[in-house]
């Protein structure tokens, strides 16, 4: 790869990268917006997929480069993280007799998001709007482009046909791989996947490494257990869902990132201040010079407003798209008063 999908400037290496012995990570930077990750679990005439692409062609760029890899050991099991479109809208491209995995909830959530035609139809009337004046204008700007890289309109589903709740272990190709559940966290469902012969986590939207994570649904109190969950792990390499492979010290980083903005969040909320107020401030504060350097520093917004609600006694943001419009709205002016400061 030598841009992102979005036309950015490589910030790491995208691709397929050997993790440990038989495992491997397909990387997409720079992490924002649909630049997700995946992996792959070889086995002994086997192997296991964690998590497609946000579009059947993209899924297909990444069934091209393992197919070296799977050609001797077909993928018979595939996870899907969590609920987010750009971790399973390409499951029509995996072989047909494979199984797919997730948790209730995610398969739950899975159900109840707006489809892919419904995401054709907000870029079409994002890309109208795109001249409009104001506030409507920006996030048409930004929702249009975050939308852009991606075929939508040939997407066809293919629902998870297993679900678990807790923990589940799967054998495929001889290699154990541990399902556990930590959500609801970034979404309702969310999943880890463990190796332990190497050593391994694929700890999908749980993780982003380098990239402002993304609070969807909380409480953020559960997304900091999640992470505890993962260094309670024998793992030291952590493939995110957005960002570059990690260690430990990169979850610990993302740990320290919520537990602050927990904390700030809270005072904020004390002084009456909006969600939207709030995001100014912080990205203005002191303490969150530590993570400046993440891209997507506008999504603060969504982590603020979805820990905002939870201390206002209400429950995530609704996922259908007039709540999701009305927070991109925000998130697209947050990223253009960033843009001006630098």
């Amino acid at each position: 790869m030598s841009g992102t999908l979005h036309g950015d400037p490589e910030r790491f290496a995208g691709g397929l990268s050997e993790v440990a012995p038989g495992v491997w990570a397909w990387l997409t930077p720079n992490g924002m917006w649909g630049e997700s990750n995946a992996g792959l679990i070889v086995g002994d005439g086997a192997a296991a997929l964690v998590d497609t692409m946000w579009d059947q062609r993209l899924t297909r760029e990444l069934l091209a480069a393992t197919a070296r890899l799977t050609a001797a050991a077909p993928i018979e099991l595939v996870v899907n993280t969590h609920s987010d479109g750009d971790h399973w809208w390409g499951n029509a491209e995996v072989p047909a007799g494979a199984r797919i995995v997730t948790s209730q909830a995610s398969l739950d959530a899975m159900r109840e998001e707006a489809p892919p035609a419904a995401l054709c139809r907000l870029r079409r009337l994002a890309a109208t709007a795109r001249v409009a004046p104001g506030a409507v204008g920006e996030m048409a700007r930004y929702v249009s482009g975050m939308l852009a890289p991606f075929a939508f309109e040939h997407v066809q589903l293919r629902f998870p046909g297993e679900t678990f709740t807790g923990e589940r272990i799967e054998r495929t190709g001889g290699r154990d791989l541990r399902l556990i559940e930590v959500g609801p966290a970034h979404t309702p469902g969310d999943l880890v996947v463990h190796v332990p012969d190497a050593g391994v986590v694929f700890g999908a939207d749980i993780l982003f490494f380098g990239v402002t994570p993304v609070l969807w649904h909380g409480p953020v109190e559960n997304w900091i257990a999640a992470l505890d969950t993962l260094l309670a792990l024998d793992a030291d390499v952590f493939v995110p869902g957005h960002g570059p492979v990690g260690g430990r010290a990169e979850v610990e980083q993302l740990r320290a990132y919520w537990v602050w903005l927990a904390e700030a969040v809270g005072r904020h909320h004390v002084a009456g201040r909006s969600a939207m107020e709030a995001a100014r401030a912080l990205v203005r504060d002191p303490g969150f010079a530590r993570f400046a350097g993440w891209t997507g520093a506008e999504r603060t917004v969504i982590n603020v407003t979805t820990i905002h609600r939870a201390l206002a006694g209400k429950g995530p943001v609704p996922a259908g798209p007039p709540a999701r419009a009305r927070l991109f709205a925000q998130v697209a002016v947050l990223a253009k008063e960033l843009d001006e400061r630098r």
